[in-house]
């Protein structure tokens, strides 16, 4: 009985989307890459970097 209802529990958080929530902040964490891209991209939007530039760096990371 005890079973039945963990697993009523489980399937209603996973249906709701909680139970994603809650393991996507148990998982590892996004490395700082992630910032350098950004930066690369907003450079890259703003005009400050060309496309050919813009290119290398992202190959690069």
């Amino acid at each position: 009985m005890f079973t039945l209802l963990i697993l009523a529990i489980g399937f209603y958080l996973y249906k709701t989307g909680d139970l994603q929530k809650f393991f996507g902040k148990m998982g590892t964490q996004v490395p700082e890459n992630n910032s350098a891209r950004q930066i690369i991209d907003l450079r890259y939007a703003e005009g400050k970097i060309t496309e050919e530039e813009y290119g290398k760096l992202r190959n690069l990371i």
